[in-house]
């Protein structure tokens, strides 16, 4: 078994799932930005379970370039299978990871894949490696990337009670004063999430930057309390 013959045997196995009819409709979905086989996530997680239990050790031992390689791959369920796979191996995550989720953040981003790795693969690179949050969430806010500046804002979203409070808050004060649907989402999503354990100190955010905040971002925010 190689990298090259395992892309390909997924590939084909996705694509024997692959339904006409749902592949306009997740094309549409995505804004005609990808192609699609067709193949919903039930069906998707089948192929998954058999590759899984087929080749189990070899893609524990080689997850991050199979991903590299699906994540080249035509077919917007090549990602999707991707992350699949990270979330199988999300133990051997560590904060040696940062460039490899960077690297998925800004290729081939969308809102469907961002907000899966920055959870899923940001979440868990800085808390295995906590002195990476400073540099690299300052960086990510001081660029123009948005997808890397919604990683920043939403890295946080699995953490719960043991959310930074003071880290999101400046996180986000530092993300207003932009008209950019998918910041002002992620600063509502945020804050929506860590209502559900600290409402009032969301409650006094959102009273506080009111005036700088995007409503988008006050309506999300709000949700909760």
């Amino acid at each position: 078994m190689n990298l090259n013959t395992l892309v390909q045997s997924i590939n084909e196995a996705l694509e024997e799932k692959a339904h006409p009819d749902h592949r306009e409709g997740m094309i549409s979905y995505m804004k005609n930005q990808f192609e699609f086989y067709g193949v919903k996530s039930p069906n998707r997680k089948e192929v998954l379970r058999n590759i899984w239990k087929e080749h189990r050790s070899f893609i524990q031992d080689n997850f991050r370039e199979l991903t590299r390689h699906l994540w080249l791959c035509d077919h917007r369920e090549c990602q999707y299978f991707a992350m699949d796979i990270i979330k199988k191996c999300k133990n051997q995550i560590n904060g040696d990871d940062i460039a490899f989720l960077e690297h998925l953040i800004t290729t081939k981003p969308w809102w469907d894949t961002v907000d899966f790795l920055s959870v899923h693969l940001g979440g868990q690179v800085f808390a295995k490696a906590p002195e990476l949050i400073t540099p690299k969430t300052d960086a990510y806010l001081a660029g123009d990337n948005i997808w890397l500046i919604r990683l920043a804002i939403i890295y946080q979203l699995s953490y719960g009670p043991q959310t930074d409070k003071d880290r999101l808050f400046d996180i986000l004060v530092r993300s207003m004063g932009t008209k950019e649907f998918f910041i002002n989402k992620a600063i509502g999503w945020a804050l929506r999430q860590y209502s559900k354990y600290n409402p009032n100190a969301v409650r006094e955010f959102i009273e506080t930057h009111k005036t700088e905040m995007a409503n988008l971002s006050i309506r999300e925010g709000s949700k909760y309390i």
